[in-house]
């Protein structure tokens, strides 16, 4: 059973939560400055490209995860008998002793991620892990805000912790999956539904909306603190829904993209049929798909596309050319994104 979009906005307004309180040995937001702190987001892809498998493709991550080093890292796709095999391999590694969880259930009884002790309820999961203590973020009187329309029973969520990085601000790091624009699948899924009828974008509706939903929540956000969006967006860049976040080429939004500072897309388009790609602060390198694909956005499942994501508000964090890349896996049919951004003094 899904629920309006606008029954969730009510506990917008319950939402400004006090950041806790960073160690002693934190600097004030007027103090700091040139502390890089980098993140790591990643579509673990864990019930039909890995099946429910707890072993190389969860080697494999807690390998690139610490090996980078990564104090922020989301998480989508999970079993989660996988997240708790990551999170206590990675615990084990040097540096991670503090690991902290926000996890969320996005999906149950998924055929692979059954565990009689761990698991089940077959739970499928997504959420933030950071290096350092975090406090999970309320909303209202829940711990995620739910994006609404539960499109084949999947419950798209935004989890936020606020991470207390050492030597830095506080940073409120949240984590999202927004479904896959309905134009992909089927639009007439949710024919004449009063409460997206009207949306201009009905088109790419239950995306649009979701991601509005969440502009709207942590867009005021960045007012008060160092902001963080880590996720799948399921949308390329220059698409409407991306407007809400972007504050740059046409967005309405405050965040930059890790990797929207790249000198290669400077002078870079891309012709789609839904649209032209020619602003070089709103491109990237693709997350989906697999070496030598095209980029051809109507064939989703077969071309190349940046649907991953990570972004930072402007006000407390620079992007430079270098602060965002991809990794690639076996283990998945996305790819790993990485960002290093610096705190603003």
């Amino acid at each position: 059973m899904r629920r309006p979009i606008t029954a969730a906005v009510a506990a917008i307004a319950l939402l400004l939560t006090t950041p806790i309180a960073a160690d002693a040995n934190a600097m004030s937001s007027a103090e700091q400055g040139g502390r890089k702190i980098r993140m790591l987001d990643f579509n673990f892809a864990g019930n039909g490209y890995n099946k429910g498998s707890t072993g190389a493709p969860v080697d494999d991550t807690v390998a690139k995860i610490s090996g980078l080093n990564a104090e922020i890292i989301g998480l989508n796709e999970m079993c989660y008998t996988q997240w708790v095999a990551l999170r206590d391999r990675l615990k084990a590694k040097p540096g991670y002793g503090e690991l902290s969880e926000q996890v969320v259930v996005t999906n149950y009884n998924i055929p692979n991620c059954y565990d009689p002790v761990v698991n089940p309820d077959g739970w499928y999961v997504m959420g933030l892990m950071s290096k350092h203590p975090s406090q999970r973020v309320m909303f209202g009187d829940t711990p995620y805000l739910d994006l609404g329309y539960h499109y084949r029973q999947r419950f798209r969520k935004l989890v936020c912790g606020d991470v207390a990085v050492p030597n830095a601000a506080v940073v409120r790091a949240c984590v999202t999956h927004t479904e896959v624009p309905l134009v992909i699948i089927n639009e007439t899924s949710f024919p004449n539904d009063p409460v997206i009828a009207d949306d201009p974008y009905y088109g790419r509706s239950i995306n649009y909306a979701q991601a509005k939903l969440i502009a709207d929540t942590i867009t005021p956000m960045a007012r008060q603190m160092p902001v963080a969006l880590l996720g799948d967006l399921n949308e390329l860049p220059f698409l409407p829904s991306l407007e809400l976040f972007y504050a740059k080429c046409g967005g309405r939004g405050v965040f930059n993209e890790v990797d929207g500072e790249d000198p290669r897309w400077r002078g870079n388009i891309r012709r789609w049929v839904l649209g032209t790609e020619d602003c070089p602060h709103r491109q990237g390198e693709w997350t989906m798909g697999a070496e030598g694909l095209p980029d051809d956005y109507n064939r989703p499942y077969q071309s190349n596309r940046k649907i991953d994501f990570i972004f930072v508000d402007h006000r407390h964090f620079k992007v430079d050319a270098d602060s965002g890349w991809v990794i690639s896996t076996p283990y998945s049919d996305h790819r790993i994104v990485v960002g290093d951004v610096t705190l603003r003094r």
